[in-house]
Formats: C-alpha cells, sequence, structure tokens
C-alpha cells in the first residue's frame, strides 16, 4: 500500500564517486559505523501531463522499474536549505512499468487522478543509475543511507548525459548525530553541494522546460485607460491567479491553495459585476459560468475553515473530555472528502475546460473597439462605481442595531467586500495611497463582519450535524457541541459589540479625501456616457 515519509537528505556533486567509496570503506571518522550494501541498477522514467499539471503543484512524479513490478513515487520539490533538501515523499506499488500510474493504490494514486484529471500522463525522460549503498549508524544506532549514483541521462540523437551524486539520506531526529559524519565527508572528498536536483539537471540536460505562469495580455491599470481596458486587466490577473492555484486546489494537501483559488474566482465575479455597463453581453456570461466552480470551491474550504479550528475547539475543553471532539471531526473529514469529489467533478468536467479557454480567447483578444460603453474613460466612470458600493454600504450599516438578525450583518458584509474589491481595482493604479487607505477602513469592517459570520457558520454546522448525526454521536459529545456553540454566540455578541466602533470609520477623512480626489480627477465627459454609468445604481 502506499507509505507517505519525510526524505531528509543532504545531495553533494561530484566527479567521480569512486574516491569517495574508497574513503567510505577505509577512513570514516571514529565513532560511525558503515557497511555496504548491494549495489542497486535503477530504472527510473518521470512523467507529467502536458500543461505540466504535476510540476506545478510542487511534486515530481517517478515510476521505478523492478524485478517484481514497478514502484510510483511523488516527491514533493524543495530548495535545499544549509545543504539540506527535506521533501515530502508518497510511494505505491505498480504491477510493471507499463502499468498506468493513475491506478496505484493509497494516497499516491488517489493525489495523481486528482492532479491530472483527464489529462494524460506522459514521459518527460529516463534516468539509469547504478547505485552503491552504504548503511549509516552511530554509537546510538541507524542514522540512515548513503547512496553513490553514477546516472546515464538518455538524450534523443546524442550520447548520454553523465550525472555524479553523493546522497546522505537519514532520519528527520538523526540530523545533529548525523552533522559531523557528513561534514567529514564532504572536506575529504572535496564535494560541493548539488547545485540542483537530479529531476531539475535531467530537464536542462534533455532541453525539457516547464511551460512558463499564463499571460493573457496587459495587467496593469493606470488612469489613462478605458473602463473596459481596466476591466480586463483586472480580470487577466485574477484568471491568471486562478489557474496557478488549480493543481495545488487538486492536490489539496496545501488548504491556501484552495483559498488563493476561490478568492480569485469572487475576484473576477466581482470585477464582471462592477464593471458590468462595460463590458460586452458575452463577457458577463462568464460570471454565471464561474459562479458553478465558486460554489464547488466554497463547499470545501468552509469545511476546510471548520476543520482548522478543531485545536482550537479542543483547547476549550479539558485534556481528559477532548476526545469528545473525535466525532465531529470524523463527520467533517467525511463531508470535505465528498465535498472533494463534487470539487473534481466539476474541474474535470468538459465544460469547465471549456470555460476556461473560452475565457482566455475572450481576454487575450481584448476589450472589442465595436462597444462603445467599453471605451468610456475610467476616470469618468470610477468615482460612480466606488460611490455607488459606499451607498449600499451606508445604507445597509446605518439600519443595523446590536439586535439586528445575523442575516443583516451578513448582508452588510458582502456589500463591504463589493466595495473592498471595487476599491482594489481602481486602487494601485488610479487612485494610488488614498484609495488604499480607505481600502484599509472598508477591510478592518469586513474583517469584523466575517467573524460573525464565521461564528454562525459554525453555530449552523454544530446545529446541522447533532440533528442529522445524533444517533451516532455519544451524549457527552452531542452536550459538547451544545457548549461550542453557546460559546460561539458569546463571541458574535462580542463582534457585534466592537462593530459601531469600527463601522464609524468608514465615514472619516478617508472617505472625503478619496472622494475629492475622485471628482477631482473626473474629466469632462459626454452626458450619454455618465448617464449610463449612473443609471447602474440599482
Amino acid at each position: 500500500m502506499t507509505s507517505p515519509a519525510l526524505e531528509v537528505e543532504w545531495q553533494f556533486a561530484a566527479l567521480d564517486t569512486r574516491p569517495v567509496g574508497r574513503w567510505l570503506q577505509s577512513s570514516a571518522p571514529p565513532g560511525y559505523a558503515v557497511e555496504p550494501l548491494a549495489t542497486q541498477s535503477l530504472d527510473d522514467t518521470y512523467l507529467d501531463t502536458p500543461d505540466w499539471r504535476i510540476h506545478r503543484a510542487g511534486y515530481t512524479c517517478r515510476v521505478r522499474a523492478k524485478a517484481d513490478g514497478a514502484e510510483l513515487t511523488l516527491k514533493s520539490m524543495a530548495e535545499p536549505q544549509e545543504g539540506i533538501r527535506s521533501r515530502r515523499e508518497i510511494t505505491a506499488p505498480l504491477p510493471g512499468p507499463e502499468a498506468d500510474p493513475r491506478a496505484a493504490p493509497g494516497e499516491a494514486g488517489a493525489a495523481l487522478r486528482a492532479l491530472c484529471g483527464r489529462e494524460p500522463l506522459e514521459p518527460l525522460f529516463r534516468l539509469l543509475t547504478t547505485r552503491q549503498r552504504f548503511r549509516l549508524a552511530d554509537g546510538e544506532g541507524p542514522l540512515g543511507e548513503i547512496a553513490l549514483d553514477d546516472t546515464a541521462i538518455p538524450v534523443a540523437g546524442d550520447e548520454p548525459v553523465r550525472l555524479a551524486r553523493v546522497e546522505v539520506e537519514v532520519d528527520a531526529a538523526a540530523l545533529d548525530r548525523a552533522r559531523p559524519f557528513v561534514d567529514a565527508l564532504a572536506d575529504a572528498c572535496s564535494l560541493g553541494p548539488a547545485g540542483t536536483s537530479k529531476f531539475e539537471a535531467a530537464l536542462i540536460a534533455t532541453g525539457r522546460r516547464p511551460p512558463e505562469p499564463p499571460s493573457f495580455g496587459p495587467e496593469a491599470v493606470d488612469p489613462a485607460m478605458t473602463a473596459g481596458q481596466v476591466a480586463y486587466a483586472v480580470l487577466r490577473k485574477q484568471f491568471r491567479v486562478f489557474l496557478l492555484n488549480e493543481p495545488g486546489t487538486r492536490l489539496g494537501e496545501d488548504i491556501e491553495a484552495l483559498h488563493d483559488m476561490r478568492v480569485a474566482t469572487r475576484r473576477l465575479r466581482a470585477a464582471m459585476a462592477t464593471f458590468r455597463p462595460f463590458l460586452t453581453p458575452r463577457m458577463l456570461a462568464f460570471r454565471d459560468e464561474f459562479g458553478l466552480v465558486a460554489r464547488a470551491l466554497g463547499e470545501v474550504r468552509d469545511l476546510d475553515v471548520q476543520l482548522e479550528r478543531m485545536d482550537e475547539w479542543r483547547a476549550e475543553f479539558p485534556p481528559e473530555r477532548a476526545h469528545l471532539l473525535d466525532g465531529i471531526e470524523r463527520l467533517l473529514r467525511k463531508r470535505r472528502e465528498a465535498a472533494r469529489r463534487r470539487m473534481l467533478q466539476v474541474l474535470d468536467s468538459r465544460r469547465y475546460e471549456r470555460l476556461c479557454a473560452r475565457f482566455a480567447t475572450a481576454l487575450r483578444s481584448g476589450p472589442p473597439r465595436s462597444f462603445a460603453p467599453g471605451r468610456t474613460p475610467v476616470l469618468a466612470v470610477a468615482p460612480d462605481l466606488v460611490e455607488r458600493r459606499y451607498r449600499k454600504v451606508r445604507k445597509l450599516g446605518d439600519r443595523i442595531k446590536k439586535s439586528s438578525p445575523p442575516e443583516a450583518y451578513h448582508l452588510l458584509r458582502i456589500e463591504a467586500k463589493k466595495l473592498r474589491y471595487a476599491l482594489e481595482f481602481v486602487g494601485n493604479g488610479i487612485y494610488g495611497k488614498p484609495a488604499l487607505e480607505f481600502s484599509a477602513r472598508v477591510t478592518a469592517l469586513q474583517d469584523l463582519l466575517g467573524l460573525h459570520q464565521d461564528a454562525y457558520v459554525a453555530i449552523d454546522m454544530l446545529e446541522e450535524l447533532a440533528a442529522s448525526s445524533g444517533r451516532r454521536l455519544e451524549p457527552a459529545t452531542l452536550m459538547a457541541m451544545g457548549m461550542l456553540a453557546e460559546r460561539y454566540r458569546a463571541h458574535a455578541e462580542e463582534l457585534r459589540a466592537k462593530f459601531p466602533q469600527v463601522y464609524r470609520q468608514l465615514a472619516g477623512p478617508e472617505w472625503k479625501k478619496l472622494l475629492r480626489l475622485m471628482e477631482a480627477q473626473r474629466p469632462l465627459e459626454p452626458a450619454p456616457a455618465r448617464a449610463r454609468a449612473a443609471g447602474d445604481r440599482s
């Protein structure tokens, strides 16, 4: 079955491994024992999808041929720190080197299937290695293994590229015990740290290059642009972020990748809403399409947030009662697995593939010159776009009382987020510091309202879990869930008490300064364009 591990090793480049082998067998420093092991012949093929999805997720995919079958290895990529590379490694058996790696059992196969989706795996290159192995130990016991690798990298139509490496792999807990030995080895054999991994060296040798980050056209914003040009610049930037985080989202190891992809989706949809009067119906149709993706991502993200809170919840219980939350965590993880399956179905669908392809084409084409509203100068309409969002926030915020229902706070949070995004879209490139200073006030309000909403989401989740899974949970666990819900209600009350002070900041000098700047820079414009912008205030 699959075996996850952390590989911790020193990697050295060598001109010739033979002197190193002689030193190991005759001159190892006192206190260390070096035992020769059987020499291995390794036949490794590295693979990736045509769009290098595995590489973009921060992993390499290797299939190693063996006498009795083959082995799949997914290994994370990492820069060396003080000469040491620490990489996560997931392995699984395969029936043979020709077997489909995506059919591998356990975590390795599941990760590969999630990453690849419907994309095929293609070989990148092959490494043929003769490996001399030595077991390393000290007086306290085993430390790890030393490998002297002489590797040939086949190159089409040319002689193989040769590579000599010395690797010392040790248990993470034995680093300090092994370090004096490694220092002596490097000094005696004149070894220097390997500047590249074998994977990186093979890419260079075979002339293979991962694709550059996606680009769909200019992303910079400046005051001389039209509203359509600004909209497209914003959409290009967010779509690039969206795509860059897709591999990590598929893999599911780093929840921040999913978070960043979801935020990029929100900003894409917010930009289309903000610049609605200046985008063609064809472009606006993409907003609903991205809404489907946003819902799939959001379902998993919400569960990630709740699972992150498990440690916080356990800390609020006496140690002897913390186990009462284990049942809740099991249920949440089961739901997350189901939500991830649904998310991957969306990302693997032909509909998603067509969405990304068509949207990329539209972005590269840029705003059509035949669409007159898009040619409106951004300085003529940006004040209306921002002020419209501001008025909606103030209209809802002025009605908020401490006794207002959670839904009222949530609606205000949504409008505050739209205002913040609008400020971001015109901030850096158009209005600069005044927009960013006021945006900080809006962000503070949004953060407070976000915590308030999170509290009620947690309450609803706990109550729903208790109702739907009560028979499968211990009575004491159900009681613990009730206690947690009450603590979240108390936290929500504390946030409500802070709301008036944070909300008042929106009417402060930062807003007045920004408003004066926007109006001062607004050019004289034809009445129809101004009317179109004003007409979108509903």
